[in-house]
């Protein structure tokens, strides 16, 4: 019965299908050929070159999870959550499908021998860790950069307008990646002193002035703010303390470090999306998501003090600490 435990059990077992099913159609192109126009599986199977019937299927399986609207006269065309499926709309989550369907997909089969036996799945399933199996597979480390370039978007443009980064007159973005936050950070502080650090490897070619190193060892002194965001979470907490404590040698006694991640829970229902988050940290790294209570608890071991939690609209906080 429609509505019913059943019912909604069976979706989520499901789920499996539905990740496939949005790679694909990702893979092979599919969203950029229908925004276009609505168009026949044939159409669509002549130009992607791929097999008209199966691709009928999948289409069919698309417009079940109402991704694409499937027509009377049987064309398909994309909804409006389809059209997130293309690159270079707002709110993008093409990067994302692909690293879910390329990348996490595999690993999470590993996932019951780590809660038998302790360790990380995507390490159990492949025998190296997260960042070593993405080096070797190149395609694969573009996939997750493209997801994690998505997911910067969305996020820069809400952490800048929850928290005013504009009183800064010197932003060090220290593990900043491409820079995605720190642009929006001098989109609203276009007189600032800007510098975006990580390793030697990401920064260079940077249109941002930048600043090789490890964040482990050193990162740049005396800055009015310190970025962190996204870092954290990827760390278990011996090596986050360590970068916590790396960041609070580099801080003067009036600086500010903002630490932006997703903030877990109380009760995992009053954010469904930090507890994924804290799963697909779970399933690929030794790292996790953590409430406010442990992120206090980190940063006063590392010599700091939590002095605001502000949440964005994007699904992550930023946690203000100051030298204690």
């Amino acid at each position: 019965m429609p509505g019913s435990p059943a019912a909604r059990l069976s979706r989520l077992v499901d789920g499996y299908l539905v990740t496939q099913l949005l790679y694909v159609a990702v893979a092979i192109g599919v969203p950029e050929a229908l925004a276009r126009g609505p168009r026949t599986a044939a159409d669509l199977a002549a130009e992607l070159d791929v097999v008209p019937g199966v691709l009928h299927r999948v289409l069919r399986g698309l417009a079940a999870e109402q991704v694409l609207d499937e027509r009377d006269d049987g064309r398909f065309a994309l909804t409006d959550t389809g059209e997130l499926l293309r690159a270079g709309v707002p709110g993008s989550l093409r990067g994302a499908v692909t690293a879910r369907g390329e990348v996490y997909y595999d690993a999470a089969a590993g996932l019951l021998q780590a809660v038998r036996e302790g360790g990380t799945p995507l390490e159990l399933v492949h025998g190296r860790p997260f960042f070593e199996h993405l080096s070797a597979v190149p395609e694969r480390l573009a996939t997750f950069r493209a997801s994690m370039a998505d997911r910067s978007a969305r996020e820069a443009g809400a952490v800048v307008a929850a928290y005013d980064t504009a009183r800064f007159a010197s932003i060090v973005d220290v593990g900043g990646g491409s820079g995605t936050l720190l642009r929006a950070v001098r989109e609203r502080a276009p007189g600032a002193d800007v510098v975006l650090f990580d390793l030697p490897g990401v920064v260079a070619g940077s249109d941002l002035p930048a600043v090789g190193g490890d964040f482990f060892t050193q990162v740049p002194g005396g800055a009015d703010a310190y970025l962190l965001s996204r870092v954290l979470h990827d760390w278990d907490d011996d090596d986050a303390l360590r970068i916590l404590r790396t960041c609070r040698a580099a801080l003067r006694p009036d600086s500010v470090l903002l630490v932006v991640e997703a903030v877990v829970p109380p009760r995992a229902a009053d954010d469904p999306d930090a507890v994924r988050m804290d799963l697909h940290m779970l399933v690929l790294l030794h790292g996790r998501e953590r409430s406010v209570a442990e992120y206090a608890a980190l940063l006063e071991r590392a010599g700091l003090r939590l002095t605001a939690d502000v949440p964005t609209g994007a699904g992550v906080h930023v946690l203000e600490a100051r030298p204690g």
